[in-house]
């Protein structure tokens, strides 16, 4: 018989699109992403409410894609040395709430929760050093070929790991669209990284430097 995880409410982090986050009872080095049950919950005439009616599956096809993704780029790139700029994912595990993925934490300097760029943003505490750990996250990406299809600012986490004070995308990547163009080529991917740090751009008040890969402030900021 599995261990099955006793989640309270005390261990409630966070909601996402569609998992709650939690952290790990007895290992603070953890995170579990809870996928919500949605069976008992009134349904919105909303897209995402509709195609969840419809196809079932594609709520859990965003997590494979998720996993697929960290197994691709885990394998391609095993030295220790190389810094993964996404978050470390350490498979399943059975909770009182659902079936949860075990997730890396990213934690603030005080052991608090690392904080997302959204906040930062928000609260005007998105420093010169945000953006160089921001555009460093950037130049990983096209380096290492990482599909992100799906970049916003809560998805981006700032916090420390084992090398320290980093930019981390903890959610968002992979390649989630019903037509994986992004899967055909590092090319395909490249341009697809490029459409994402742009829509990114508008959703933050940054501005995206394509020809150099980078993001900048606005002018006067």
């Amino acid at each position: 018989m599995h261990h099955v995880i006793k989640l309270s409410d005390s261990d409630y982090i966070a909601s996402g699109g569609e998992r709650d986050v939690y952290q790990h009872p007895s290992d603070p080095t953890k995170l579990l992403k809870v996928l919500r049950d949605i069976t008992n919950q009134p349904m919105r005439f909303t897209f995402r409410d509709i195609s969840t009616w419809l196809l079932p599956d594609a709520r859990l096809r965003l997590i494979r894609k998720e996993y697929d993704e960290y197994l691709r780029i885990r394998l391609r790139y095993p030295e220790p040395q190389i810094r993964l700029p996404i978050t470390h994912l350490y498979g399943l595990a059975p909770t009182n709430r659902g079936l949860a993925c075990v997730a890396e934490r990213v934690s603030g300097a005080q052991g608090e929760v690392g904080e997302t760029m959204k906040t930062l943003l928000q609260q005007g505490r998105f420093e010169e050093e945000e953006l160089r750990l921001f555009n460093t996250l950037v130049a990983q990406c096209f380096a290492l070929g990482i599909r992100a299809g799906d970049l916003k600012p809560h998805n981006l986490v700032f916090g420390y790991r084992e090398a320290g004070y980093e930019c981390v995308l903890v959610d968002g990547f992979g390649d989630v669209h019903a037509l994986p163009v992004r899967s055909i080529g590092r090319w395909a991917n490249a341009l697809g990284l490029h459409d994402s740090f742009k829509i990114l751009a508008k959703r933050t008040g940054l501005i995206w430097d394509r020809k150099n890969r980078s993001f900048q402030r606005a002018a006067g900021e």
